[in-house]
């Protein structure tokens, strides 16, 4: 995680809504693919504003689009 997203508080923030936000979508993620997602420099503001809900928003788009990419 990059220090642009802000200090060792937000970052860290950042990183358990990122694993929660994962733990609850992992079944719509394909099996025989590997995932890795990138926290970029808004990702601290996302959390703050939205929390849990709006990461979980983001990367249930990012899982649509990879899926209709994939076809």
């Amino acid at each position: 995680m990059s220090r642009k997203v802000g200090g060792a508080v937000e970052r860290n923030k950042v990183k358990r809504l990122l694993r929660s936000a994962v733990d609850q979508l992992v079944e719509r993620f394909d099996p025989a693919s590997d995932v890795v997602v990138v926290a970029r420099n808004d990702a601290g503001e996302l959390c703050e504003r939205e929390g849990l809900d709006g990461v979980k928003r983001e990367l249930e788009e990012l899982i649509a689009q990879s899926t209709k990419q994939g076809d």
